[in-house]
């Protein structure tokens, strides 16, 4: 019985702490997924305002197109009324004519008939063309409607992408805004989990106290402004986002100043007792090589060349065997991280 007690004890422990998470880490977890939802709806944002922009210059071109065909049908018209104008006018000379010789009796009967088919086909000829003239007529007129149309589409068009538009920049603006969170966020975390392996390295130095490992001395930090930094087994990499003074981390003389192939821009400095640090990243290095500098001494300044986070590399060496840097960082500086 009390066996049962005992793992049901343990059981539920261990269900408690496999539930419980770090709040920083339920929070990181939503902001994610809100910025991975907010990318998606912005991509679709994107997606559809460039599908209506398509459909807006073929709008546009269907709309120039209708505008050349009317201005011909115009042209075409107005020498059609020149023609139908003409024709009223033959026709009533002929008419006319005709009238004159009805009313004198010397004309003959046969110049009567001729008249008269000369009145007739001018007459069909009046017809024809007013009736040419109607139907091209209509034709402007339906030409004139459908591009009435196609102007208030286009208009209606216009309206819709400038509210897309709109909607676009409130959804990038929510979006930059919900990534900066994001990244703080993610910077507690890493600072979080940063202090939790300093102080478990910190716990086993303290509980293997081995002579040859311990610092011989504490260095204070390259660059003040950080956003966070993150530890590895050798260097630590300072992540900042902007342009900021490189500090020399105690006293001594540079033996390297310049760049290293796709590594960037090195500074190496000799602390003596065969003590070494050094700097790697964007800068603007301003030492040479054979320089003597003391703690605090400006040696370059970090480049921003992107809206994204830089990095500054620095290292801890001993008889030029890279160190756990971390340790060799002046207490007081970590724990402000």
């Amino acid at each position: 019985m009390k066996r049962l007690l005992f793992l049901s004890f343990i059981l539920v422990a261990s269900a408690q702490g496999a539930v419980k998470k770090p709040r920083a880490m339920d929070e990181l977890s939503r902001h994610r997924t809100q910025v991975l939802e907010m990318g998606a709806r912005l991509s679709s944002l994107e997606k559809e305002i460039g599908a209506k922009n398509n459909l807006y210059l073929s709008s546009l071109e269907q709309i120039k197109q209708f505008e050349a065909d009317v201005r011909l049908y115009r042209e075409r018209l107005t020498e059609l009324k020149v023609q139908v104008k003409e024709a009223q006018d033959e026709n009533r000379e002929i008419l006319k004519s005709y009238l004159l010789e009805s009313e004198n009796d010397a004309t003959e009967a046969w110049q009567r008939k001729v008249h008269l088919e000369l009145l007739k086909k001018a007459q069909t000829k009046l017809k024809e063309s007013e009736a040419e003239l109607a139907s091209f007529d209509s034709k402007v007129n339906e030409f004139d409607q459908k591009l009435a149309d196609l102007r208030k589409d286009e208009e209606e068009l216009s309206k819709v992408i400038e509210e897309l538009e709109v909607r676009k920049r409130v959804a990038m603006e929510r979006y930059l805004t919900e990534v900066e969170k994001k990244k703080k966020i993610e910077a507690k975390v890493q600072s979080q989990k940063a202090k939790t392996k300093i102080a478990k390295i910190r716990k086993e130095f303290s509980e293997k106290p081995i002579v040859h490992a311990k610092p011989e001395r504490f260095f204070s930090r390259p660059v003040d402004d950080y956003i966070t930094y993150v530890s590895s087994q050798k260097g630590v990499t300072f992540k900042y986002s902007a342009v900021q003074p490189v500090k020399a981390v105690g006293g001594g003389k540079v033996v390297y100043a310049g760049d290293l192939s796709n590594y960037g821009q090195v500074v190496l400095i000799d602390h003596g007792n065969d003590l070494r640090t050094v700097l790697l990243g964007k800068m603007d290095v301003k030492v040479k090589k054979n320089d003597s500098v003391k703690d605090g001494d400006i040696l370059a300044y970090t480049v921003k060349d992107s809206a994204e986070d830089q990095n500054l590399y620095f290292e801890v060496r001993k008889k030029n065997t890279a160190q756990n840097t971390i340790l060799w960082l002046d207490p007081r500086g970590v724990s402000k991280i």
